[in-house]
């Protein structure tokens, strides 16, 4: 139970895969009394994951039967978030490059300011450089970006960030469940809640890179900044025109 929010349940959901030197740290990191449950989904790691969560008591486990990618295992315990009646959804990485102990500040920006998302803004940290961050990245997340806040008239620092914190009522009417199955799709969200005219906030946290940190590499970026443009692009016309993709028309 949150003993800080009791009005409210708080569900933390961890994607994990291959990461059995990190995922147990990141869940001795969040602040148990900010939060009910703790539902970890592991994506078919072919290391010793599962077996390491298993042992771990007081949280939800869900293991896929194969390999769904991220935004395919994050599909899997959002539904299981909402199985459970998670009011706040915090998203978290497996691979401890996220600070959970910075949940608190994220909760009490969604909460306090009525907020739909909040992002946990790795450039707004100020440590993405001194955190390990590769320079090149740095530097094509700033220009995706830039275009990204001319186009939802925002002024955000970090869309690519993985560390999330939804209410659950407004994610709910968002059909998710519609985005891709790899990295994209928290660049689809991102678009879901702009479009929608939910309301988007973030937070500073301090930016870990190391070497059991996942990070995609530069093929995957470039193919993730491509997907982002062409999302970018797919928002402008179903803002002008009638012409939407499924991914971008609200559930009932």
């Amino acid at each position: 139970m949150s003993l800080i929010y009791p009005n409210k349940n708080i569900s933390v959901i961890v994607i994990a895969y291959n990461a059995e030197n990190t995922v147990k740290d990141i869940i001795n990191d969040i602040p148990r009394d900010y939060v009910d449950d703790v539902i970890v989904g592991d994506d078919y790691s072919t290391d010793g994951t599962f077996e390491l969560i298993k042992e771990i008591d007081d949280i939800i486990i869900h293991r896929n039967n194969s390999n769904l990618g991220m935004g395919g295992n994050l599909k899997i315990v959002m539904d299981i978030a909402f199985d459970n009646n998670s009011d706040v959804i915090i998203q978290l990485h497996g691979d401890n490059q996220y600070d959970a102990t910075k949940i608190p500040q994220l909760l009490e920006e969604l909460i306090n300011n009525d907020i739909d998302m909040v992002l946990g803004s790795r450039i707004l940290g100020g440590q993405y450089l001194s955190g390990g961050g590769p320079l090149w990245k740095f530097f094509g997340n700033h220009f995706l970006n830039f275009i990204q806040n001319k186009t939802y008239g925002l002024k955000l620092s970090d869309y690519a960030t993985g560390y999330k914190v939804y209410n659950a009522h407004s994610l709910k009417k968002i059909p998710y469940d519609l985005n891709r199955d790899d990295f994209v799709f928290d660049e689809q969200i991102n678009n879901q809640f702009s479009f929608f005219d939910y309301e988007i906030s973030q937070v500073g946290i301090p930016t870990r890179y190391f070497s059991d940190a996942s990070s995609v590499n530069l093929v995957t970026s470039i193919h993730y900044g491509i997907w982002t443009l062409l999302i970018i692009v797919q928002f402008i016309i179903a803002k002008i025109t009638n012409l939407r993709p499924e991914y971008l028309k609200i559930s009932n």
